[in-house]
């Protein structure tokens, strides 16, 4: 076998072994869905396919203590090819088209000295007809 076979079939075997990207889920319009970072859904009947990236801040009040201000936990999305900031509680919901999507609300909730790890969030969202 020449060198650049052997390759081929190096390279294939690769190929091969790395998985496919998983499908999104498909959740159902007017209902609360929650993502992981990385994960993303796409919402049945409208052609919107909603990922969540990452947690960009969180500012958050502690359940456990008491604040003058909630504060606001800032998520990463993507609608399709667009970025979207939501704001936990200043700016919870955007337009997209003829749909509006909501952020209802981040998980875990915030204590005081705890620290919540990057992949431990989920985004819990709706898209909604206005």
């Amino acid at each position: 076998m020449s060198r650049k076979t052997i390759c081929f079939i190096i390279l294939g075997a690769i190929g091969c072994s790395s998985s496919p990207a998983a499908p999104s889920a498909e959740v159902p319009l007017d209902r609360e869905f929650s993502l992981k970072p990385g994960e993303s859904a796409t919402v049945e009947s409208t052609g919107l396919r909603v990922a969540f990236l990452s947690v960009l801040s969180d500012s958050r009040c502690p359940a456990d203590a008491l604040c003058v201000w909630a504060g606001d936990a800032v998520v990463a999305l993507s609608v399709g090819r667009t970025g979207v900031e939501l704001r936990s509680t200043s700016a919870p919901e955007t337009a997209l088209g003829a749909y509006r999507l909501r952020l209802e609300r981040v998980e875990p909730y915030v204590y005081s000295g705890k620290t919540i790890e990057p992949a431990d969030y989920r985004a819990v969202l709706k898209v909604t007809r206005p």
